[in-house]
């Protein structure tokens, strides 16, 4: 199919196809497909839907049981609505509903309703305190605009610099921010010009003398109970006790920081869901007879249904883990499946395995048990099973030396891979240089030098003999016919040609070559390989994620070999593949983040009129993400770049609550609160609010948290970063950012009033 087209309509046209000419054929023949990777994807998009559907429910429901339900019924409404906008849009854009898109809606459904959530309960409040049902709903998209507005710009502002990052990475997960932020901007259209409306009508039918269901009122007197009795008495406590509540949550963060440093978190770049595939491919000496590779290529796939077979009686299962075994000879690839190489010295086995889900054999130790089932024979140059794995492209270690020979470089290649071979977990160890063909290389005697012969002289004679040289040229019709004159063939493959070989000198005399030259037989390399304009060899290597962290290794080696592995032969070396990827990544985000808190902090100072308020809402950023990595260790997860992606998305989220609570805050000192009087009643009066918020974003999320398929682990990463950190920066967005907020106004006030003392002295002196 092509990239632009429909991967699904594409297997369909495929099946219809197939099924009509199964049924023209003989009896005997039968025409089987494999490799269905549309599977897959069905099983992924099927996947993520049960999720979605699971969080959609949970979201519904804590709305309805948090708020009026006919609040609830039109704030639930805008997810279909914002939902349907988002894919008008992806449309127009050529979007695809994919893994990461489907994620990324799941992801937004908590996101979709914190706008209708804080414009509905104010204007609920507005109207159970006798307005009427216009006013109220008019009133409450007027009041929370500014508030509303801003969270939804700093949302934006948080995943929008995700756009600028490049290369394979920026291609896959481009999708999250771009359905995010339009997810957000239909969000407040929907907020601002539809909802408003569908509550004016909604509430002008209730009444202000409508009587709440026996449920309504049982939550609203509970949840009233609790906000006015134990969480006020909370707050409290953590107002008198200011230093405290701000020393913990330092502290928390401080302790999540040691889980990385001390290496019990660790990073992983980009993990990858467990294939069904598996490569097995070899490459024999060059001259080695066809046969034999065909032999030892059929011995291959009788040892992976022998592996088969004893792994079936160890699980006790009595499916074959195996479903298709395609054998390939004078084809291979020692890459992964990027790059095919052909020859008669090479064999290859397709293996297409059942599910990962519908088995419980995982790929390490399938391979495994194939290897020793293996004999392997003399000749054997390179022997690879590895199971294909798809995202950013490269292998986990992948080490570019350069600044040499090739037979320099081959050596220092020789002991690198030696030494990569005392890691646990690294596997598949390569260069991408192999020997090749027996090469005879020769010098100058000094009776061939006193003959007047030089290298170059035996060299021209070397080639006409065993190239040929041509004599004439003739056109038959319309064809060009060379005639060269050459060895026969039986003494070309003959070795022993070569010392007898007559070498004609200067003066026409005869001579034989073993006389007048020395012969050095040595491999030779079976080619050479420039990147990026140099000449160099790239020594390769996967790591088992479930033994080993790739890039522990990658520090290990870099820190204690490679320095002086690079000294002793005098090369350079760099990191390529996946490590070079994730350096660059890594810079672009870093990039991301610096115009991510720009931009926030813009926005928070327009809205607040300050320029110290908005410190105090972004320290919730960093604190929230420590929330994230203790959700990771607790989980007994590595971070991942789709961890990073989650710290973007939490840092926009955090700031939404923080704004509305200030906000509220603002308008209770303008009406003459004392700052820990004003700040209490802010909290309480905004705790609904900010509960529904992190409750719907983390609901949404939660069937996913809990998912056992293999195929959505990658993404998981992700969902914890969110729903953990959300969780606990709501603690702290109702304990520590009050507490920070009122300290910030206390200074504010003592610098104030110190000036005011100061401008009196001044007066009372003049």
């Amino acid at each position: 199919r092509t990239p632009s087209s429909d991967t699904l309509k594409a297997a369909e046209t495929f099946n219809t196809w197939l099924s009509e000419v199964r049924e023209t054929l003989p009896p005997t023949m039968y025409l089987d497909s494999y490799n269905e990777a549309y599977v897959l994807i069905e099983d992924r998009i099927n996947l993520l839907i049960k999720n979605g559907l699971g969080g959609l429910i949970l979201v519904v429901a804590i709305l309805f049981i948090l708020l009026n339900g006919r609040v609830a019924f039109w704030v639930t409404v805008g997810i279909p609505v914002s939902f349907a906008g988002t894919l008008a849009v992806m449309y127009a854009l050529g979007g695809s509903i994919n893994m990461v898109s489907m994620f990324a809606l799941i992801m937004a459904l908590g996101i979709i309703v914190d706008d209708a959530i804080v414009v509905g309960e104010d204007a609920l409040t507005h109207f159970q305190r006798g307005e009427g049902a216009l006013q109220a709903a008019e009133g409450g998209a007027r009041r929370m605009f500014v508030p509303v507005m801003s969270s939804s710009l700093t949302t934006i502002s948080a995943f929008l610099p995700l756009m600028i990052i490049s290369g394979i990475i920026g291609n896959i997960l481009f999708a999250i921010p771009l359905v995010i932020v339009c997810v957000i901007i239909a969000s407040v259209i929907e907020c601002f010009l539809i909802m408003p409306g569908h509550l004016h009508h909604s509430l002008k039918k209730m009444g202000h003398h409508a009587k709440e269901s026996r449920f309504r009122q049982a939550v609203d007197s509970r949840f009233n109970a609790f906000r006015d009795g134990t969480f006020r008495s909370l707050s409290e406590k953590a107002m008198r006790n200011r230093g405290t509540t701000l020393a913990l949550a330092i502290a928390v963060f401080f302790v999540s920081i040691f889980l990385i440093i001390s290496g019990r978190i660790q990073f992983e770049f980009f993990p990858q869901p467990e294939n069904q595939v598996l490569l097995g491919n070899v490459k024999f000496a060059s001259g080695t007879p066809p046969n034999d590779v065909r032999a030892f290529a059929q011995q291959m796939e009788d040892a992976l249904w022998r592996a088969n077979d004893k792994l079936l009686e160890k699980y006790e299962r009595e499916e074959d883990l195996i479903v298709h075994a395609v054998l390939r000879v004078n084809q291979a690839t020692l890459d992964g499946g990027q790059n095919y190489q052909q020859g008669e010295q090479y064999a290859s086995l397709h293996v297409e395995t059942v599910t990962p889900d519908a088995r419980n054999v995982r790929n390490p130790e399938l391979i495994s048990a194939w290897k020793a089932e293996l004999s392997l024979p003399d000749g054997i140059e390179q022997l690879s099973i590895t199971s294909p794995r798809g995202g950013p492209p490269g292998k986990d270690i992948d080490i570019f030396l350069t600044g040499q020979g090739s037979e320099v470089l081959k050596a220092a290649s020789e002991e690198l891979q030696e030494k990569l071979k005392s890691y646990v977990g690294v596997n598949d160890i390569q260069d991408d240089i192999p020997y090749g063909k027996s090469q005879f290389l020769y010098a100058l005697t000094p009776q061939g030098e006193a003959l007047g012969l030089t290298v170059s002289d035996i060299g021209k004679q070397l080639r006409a003999g065993f190239d040929g040289q041509l004599l004439q040229v003739f056109y038959d019709e319309n064809e060009e016919v060379e005639v060269r004159i050459i060895l026969p063939e039986q003494e070309r493959n003959a070795s022993r040609t070569l010392n007898s070989f007559p070498i004609i000198t200067n003066r026409g005399e005869t001579v034989r070559l073993d006389n007048v030259v020395t012969l050095e037989s040595r491999k030779g390399l079976e080619l050479v390989r420039h990147t990026e304009g140099k000449f160099g060899l790239r020594v390769t290597a996967g790591v088992d994620s479930s033994q080993n962290n790739a890039n522990v290794v990658l520090d290990d080696i870099n820190e204690r070999f490679l320095p002086e592995l690079a000294a002793r032969y005098g090369l350079n070396y760099e990191l390529k593949g996946r490590a070079e990827e994730q350096r660059k990544t890594g810079s672009e985000m870093m990039l991301g983040a610096s115009i991510g808190f720009t931009l926030i902090y813009i926005i928070l100072a327009w809205v607040f009129g300050s320029y110290s308020w908005p410190l105090a809402v972004i320290l919730a950023i960093p604190l929230g993400i420590s929330g994230a990595i203790l959700g990771h260790w607790a989980l007994g997860l590595n971070l991942t770049m789709l961890s990073w992606f989650g710290f973007f998305g939490l840092s926009g989220i955090v700031i939404n609550d923080a704004i509305i609570l200030v906000t509220f805050y603002r308008e209770l000192r303008e009406q003459g609160q004392a700052i820990h009087e004003a700040i209490v009643n802010a909290t309480c009066l905004r705790l609904r609010a900010v509960l529904l918020t992190s409750l719907t974003t983390i609901a949404g999320l939660l069937p996913l948290l809990f998912e056992t398929s293999l195929q959505a682990q990658f993404l998981i990463p992700m969902a914890v970063s969110i729903s953990f950190g959300l969780a606990y920066a709501t603690v702290l967005i109702l304990f520590v950012i009050p507490a920070l907020v009122s300290k910030i106004e206390e200074m504010r006030e003592k610098r104030a009033a110190k000036q005011q003392d100061k401008q009196a002295v001044q007066l009372q002196t003049e």
